[in-house]
């Protein structure tokens, strides 16, 4: 009997060390796969004004919707991480939008650091998109000697 009884611990805690493995395994799985969605959803809030920090834009960093830049300012922003077009005299930091672009990263940095108003309004962009480009707004391009003011 006492060797039967010892034989069935046995198998109970082998059973019991796998299936805690197995739950540890699938919470670090859960874990690791929520991290990129609670960021996004993060990111999503914080657009649509349901975060701590809402109403904060892209761009905040550099005045929100109401910086002032000149076109050597804009000019320096042409990189990937850092990419800023201007749209009708207004300066919008794409730099999180970049890689979402639907019409490729290509099409927004033949323009980064400049003037993208004519590509913007071609015909491949739906009237949507003119309302959504606004999120992105940091402020607007001034001459050298308005800078200041």
């Amino acid at each position: 009997g006492g060797e039967l009884s010892l034989r069935a611990a046995l198998c109970q805690r082998r059973a019991m060390s796998t299936n805690t493995t197995t739950l540890a395994l699938a919470l670090a799985v859960v874990a690791a796969l929520a991290l990129p969605v609670l960021r996004f959803l993060a990111k999503q809030l914080g657009q649509l004004g349901g975060a701590p920090g809402a109403g904060t834009v892209v761009g905040g960093g550099y005045g929100g919707k109401d910086g002032s830049f000149t076109l050597a300012e804009v000019a320096k922003h042409d990189k990937k991480d850092d990419v800023w077009v201007i749209i009708k005299g207004k300066v919008y930091d794409l730099s999180e939008f970049v890689d979402e672009h639907p019409g490729g990263v290509e099409a927004i940095m033949k323009r980064a650091g400049g003037d993208a108003t004519e590509g913007f309004f071609g015909p491949q962009h739906p009237s949507r998109v003119h309302d959504m480009i606004d999120e992105y707004l940091v402020g607007k391009v001034v001459d050298e000697a308005d800078k200041d003011k």
